[in-house]
């Protein structure tokens, strides 16, 4: 059988797109994967060469869609088709779908998107919500993405509300629920305590995975630490991601916040700009809690990661999955801090112990990458 060609058309700094593209794109044997971004992604010579170091061939960036630009939009379209023919792919792949979707309706190559969250709970229902003249623009744009997804031959979600959000809005398109999934075994086995920095060695420590922009709420953690039992100020380090992808401002804000904090109540705190996979996986087998409260999510990775690490976590009250998130880790009511506040002290007082076993058993049940993978090897196969 001749090997697949998949082009991927996604965002080569996402960690999570470049997960699901090298599961497959590191069996050479039977896959040639090619990357495509936009020019808004702006990659970094690291990330290049990690993307070349997982077989995954970079395509030549090209300008996003756009209808206030269409002499641009044009030339980017033509380019893309060159691609498209130059590479003959048999499956195109979109992950994430705002914007990336939109270029599905320029090729008749069998095609896949897969939504991830915030693409398919705010983005596109935000363009229905529009008044004035805004609201015939963009009630233009939701008429092509629901072109693009009525095309697709799959449309995958990682979580049952992204699903049920897009039968609302798009009635007719093939939908089906795959998760990226995490290498639940891995995490489990890993012990590499040298990898974690000096600093923390022997500290005790709060975990916020999640990046510094404003749909991770890091400023609602900061409020219930600077309320927080300060026999557990002094006790604890509390440790967050800025990430490659961050809001600058937003990121400043809590920045500013934490040095205040440490002046006016002591915190012990770090900002680490980022982390490779397996220091993630040592970070949350050390830390004494992991900490998310997003406004909105799908199935976050990072959570995922948290159960099969066997970390005692708190989410946010949003609507995940409860085959995943129902009795096996605390979930917010609410986004009051003073709930969150005695959440956390709760938490790091005594945390229920069947908790993190059932975590873990159903994130190998349901959040296991080669699972979830192989049911995409399946969906390859078939409209190949």
């Amino acid at each position: 059988m001749k090997k697949l060609k998949i082009l991927y058309i996604a965002n080569g700094n996402s960690i999570h797109d470049l997960k699901w593209i090298s599961y497959f794109s590191k069996q050479e044997e039977n896959y040639s994967c090619y990357l495509l971004c936009d020019t808004l992604c702006e990659i970094s010579e690291e990330t290049k060469v990690a993307i070349e170091n997982s077989s995954i061939q970079l395509v030549k960036q090209i300008n996003p869609i756009s209808i206030k630009s269409p002499i641009k939009t044009w030339k980017a379209i033509r380019q893309y088709k060159k691609i498209v023919k130059d590479i003959e792919p048999d499956v195109i792949h979109v992950l994430f779908a705002t914007p990336n979707a939109l270029w599905l309706n320029f090729s008749l190559t069998p095609s896949i998107i897969t939504m991830r969250g915030s693409d398919i709970l705010i983005v596109i229902p935000a363009l229905l919500n529009q008044v004035g003249v805004k609201s015939i623009y963009f009630t233009f744009l939701f008429r092509q993405f629901k072109k693009a997804f009525l095309k697709a031959n799959l449309v995958t979600g990682t979580s049952f509300p992204q699903i049920e959000k897009a039968t609302e809005l798009f009635n007719g398109a093939n939908l089906t629920l795959v998760r990226t999934g995490v290498e639940v075994e891995k995490i489990n086995i890993i012990n590499q305590n040298e990898l974690i920095p000096n600093f923390l060695r022997e500290k005790e420590f709060v975990f916020s995975p999640r990046f510094m922009a404003p749909i991770y709420n890091i400023g609602f953690q900061l409020d219930a630490i600077s309320k927080l039992n300060r026999k557990m100020i002094e006790r604890f380090t509390f440790v967050f991601i800025r990430g490659k992808q961050f809001d600058e401002e937003y990121y400043q804000i809590q920045l500013n916040r934490l040095n205040q904090l440490k002046v006016d109540i002591n915190l012990t705190y770090h900002v680490i700009d980022y982390l490779d996979q397996p220091l993630m996986w040592m970070f949350l087998k050390k830390a004494s809690l992991c900490l998310m409260t997003p406004i909105s999510d799908g199935t976050p990775n990072s959570a995922l990661e948290a159960m099969a690490a066997k970390c005692p976590l708190v989410i946010s009250n949003l609507n995940y999955d409860k085959d995943l998130f129902e009795n096996t880790c605390v979930k917010l009511k609410s986004f009051d801090v003073e709930e969150l506040v005695e959440v956390i002290e709760a938490s790091l007082t005594h945390y229920d112990e069947t908790l993190l076993e059932r975590a873990y058993q159903q994130v190998l049940a349901q959040g296991n990458r080669t699972v979830e993978m192989e049911k995409m090897v399946q969906v390859y196969n078939t409209i190949r």
